[in-house]
């Protein structure tokens, strides 16, 4: 939970939530404006440090999975 907020405020990101399965396992959707901008969030202090922990909290490897989005993203309203 600690880097939803954070992660949501840097630039170009569009989307970025946490999810639990129902079987305890975690994970993150993002989506990203730029390969750019997802580059530099994960060069990120915040995000560094997190990655570098993440090791002792897993069973087995951690999975990452890219894509292209195909559909248009929904326009903001305010």
């Amino acid at each position: 939970m600690d880097l939803v907020e954070p992660s949501r405020g840097h630039e170009g990101n569009l989307q970025y939530h946490l999810h639990e399965q129902e079987d305890g396992r975690f994970f993150l959707y993002e989506v990203w404006r730029s390969q750019e901008d997802l580059d530099r969030h994960n060069a990120t202090p915040l995000l560094r440090a997190f990655m570098d922990g993440l090791p002792e909290h897993l069973e087995g490897a951690p999975e990452a999975y890219f894509g292209a989005m195909r559909s248009s993203y929904p326009a903001v309203v305010a």
